[in-house]
Order: structure tokens, then sequence, then C-alpha cells
């Protein structure tokens, strides 16, 4: 027994000593623009648009994204100095997918004098800042915290932003620098990012269906299903959207505790209040694996109720898999029109990876 209760201390202290690495390297400023090249950055298009002049990135000519290829942010800082020309547009990206076009991500807006009235300081398109709060030809601090679904953004440490998103629009993506539209011109320089500690619920992420491993007992599976779940303070943030074979789009919105209570759901027709609770915290298993006593981690469970008013409509077992890429969902739910469902439903995580 002694020899137990001696490994397991040794197993709990190795495990500390382990979080407290990870998080002195978490509270680091990385710096990912090096003044003289544009190594780690790549354009979607228009690469020409970009150069290094005088130790800055510079943005002049067609629209174009530099992406910054070396992170993907979840949770992360991204600071840069920035100075932009009368009229002209740019923007600092986060958590946002690399691709043609525009960006999907969130963007910290970056204009001082353009047409569009999202002045520096906005989460375009989420929180409008319409006061002009840095002249033209002016270098300036934008400074981005995203933690879970709270973004927050500093201009020249003044705080613009303090938002909460409750759709969960992005959970993971790359940073990008905007060049807008010819005319505009755009200077970044001392770009940093810092890491935060990600999420600790293997929940979050994105989670998207495996129709070929998914099954349902009566009608057809989704077209698509896309789950988004982000930590919220001290919960969280659950958001689903589907397609039905004949084209009917539906989606779920709930915030939720793992502590088993009831919690308000909006946007199902078939139940309007949900419970969570996880089954096992693995804090003595995790202990043990980074003892190198036990190496293999269980897979976490969560047990999902839903209700409509007081009566129950559905129960269901979520699995997240041990390497947190699957995430099953096992069940029944009953309709509105009295039908009773079994379900079995695979979802694969797709989030970003540098």
């Amino acid at each position: 027994m002694r020899t137990v209760v001696v490994l397991l201390a040794a197993a709990l202290a190795a495990f500390a000593a382990n979080n407290k690495s990870n998080k002195l390297k978490t509270d680091e400023w990385k710096v990912i623009f090096d003044g003289a090249s544009l190594d780690g950055w790549k354009a979607n298009q228009h690469p020409e648009s970009w150069a290094v002049k005088d130790g800055a990135i510079r943005g002049d000519g067609p629209a174009s994204h530099l992406f910054y290829m070396g992170a993907v942010c979840t949770n992360c800082e991204f600071k840069a100095e920035v100075r932009i020309n009368h009229g002209g547009n740019s923007g600092m990206y986060f958590r946002t997918a690399f691709g043609p076009g525009f960006p999907h991500g969130y963007e910290a807006q970056v204009d001082n004098t353009h047409s569009d009235p999202q002045r520096t300081g906005s989460l375009y398109g989420f929180v409008k800042v319409f006061e002009q709060l840095i002249p033209d030809d002016t270098w300036w601090t934008q400074h981005v915290i995203v933690e879970g679904n709270h973004i927050q953004i500093f201009v020249n440490d003044k705080k613009t932003v303090d938002f909460i998103d409750e759709k969960n629009t992005y959970t993971s993506g790359y940073l990008a620098l905007q060049q807008h539209n010819a005319g505009s011109v755009v200077e970044f320089k001392n770009i940093m990012m810092k890491p935060l500690p990600g999420p600790k619920s293997p929940l979050v992420g994105t989670w998207r269906l495996d129709r070929s491993q998914s099954k349902f007992s009566v009608g057809e599976l989704p077209t698509t299903l896309e789950i988004r779940i982000e930590e919220e303070r001290s919960g969280l943030r659950y958001q689903s959207q589907s397609e039905t074979p004949d084209g009917k789009k539906h989606g779920a919105n709930w915030f939720a505790r793992t502590d088993g209570y009831d919690y308000v759901m909006t946007g199902s027709p078939d139940a309007d209040h949900v419970s969570l609770e996880e089954t096992n915290q693995h804090y003595v298993h995790d202990a043990l694996r980074v003892a190198k006593v036990r190496k293999k981690r269980d897979e976490h469970v969560y047990l999902v109720d839903t209700k409509l008013g007081s009566a129950p409509i559905g129960k269901a077992t979520y699995f997240v898999s041990a390497d947190g890429k699957t995430l099953t969902r096992e069940g029944t739910a009953k309709h509105s029109g009295g039908q009773v469902l079994q379900y079995h439903e695979v979802l694969q995580k797709a989030d970003l990876q540098p």
C-alpha cells in the first residue's frame, strides 16, 4: 500500500511540474515577423501586394491576405504596430481559414478614414466602432485576445471590444493580415503572437458528421451536421447547424455547466432544456500517464439529457476519443410527433493544424 501511495504522489508531482512547464511556455510572446523577410507567411492571392520595407510588412496593391502559417490560434493573443494611409482599409484576422478571397474568420478592423464606417478597433461584423480613434499615417498598437468565445480588442491599450460570441462562429484558425484594395497602403511591424492555455474540455472544437459511420433507427441521417463547442466563462456554449435530406435547416444553441443541472436551449423544435454531466475527470489518470505508470488514457464520457418543459425528451451519451479527434453520440430522442428515434452519430474534429 505504501508503494502505491508513494507512486501516486510522485505521479501527481510530475503532472503538476508538467503543467507548470506548459504554463511557462504559453506565457511568452512569440515574434512572428523577423523584420526582414516574409518567411513563415503565405499570401492567398496576389503575392505581389506584399513586401518588406523599412522593417515592416507593407500591403500595397490588389486585394490579398497574408497568412502566418507557423501556428494555429485556438486561444491566443495577437498584437502588432500598424500604420495606414488616408482612405485605407485593412484588418488583423484571427481564427481564420486559409483560402482564396476574403477569409472566413474574425477580423480586428484597421480603418481610420475609409468609406466603410466600421473603424479601427471594431470586431468586424460583430462589434462596430464608429469613432475615429487614430489619425491617418500614424503608428498605433492593436492587440487581440481570444479565449473560448470571449474576444477582446485594444487600441493603444484602450479596450474597444469585450464580446461573447454565443454562436461560436470560429473556433480555430490562422492569423492573417489584410490588403483590402488597390489604393490602400498598410504597414505592420513588431508582430507577435502569444499562445494561451488550451481548452480544458475535450468537447471544445468544431465537429462534423461522418455519415458513413452513423445511423438512425427511423428516418434519414442529416445531409450535413456541424457542431461548434466553445468554453464560455465557467461552462460550455453549444451551437449546431444541420440540414436534412429534404432541405430543411435546423440549429440548437445552449450554455451549460457540467453539473447535471437544467439549462435553457433555444432553436430546437423538440426540446427547450438540456443538462450536461461529465462522468470522469481523469485527473489521476493524467498524473499516472505523465509518470508513465499508465500509458493509455480513457475516453471522456458525458451524459446529456433534454426536456420539453418538465417532460424528458431525450437521453444521450457523448464519448470523446482518447486522441480527442472523434466525438460519438448515442441515445434516444422523442420527436414532437411522438416518434422515438435511436441514433448513433460519429463526428470528426475539423479544427486546423499548422
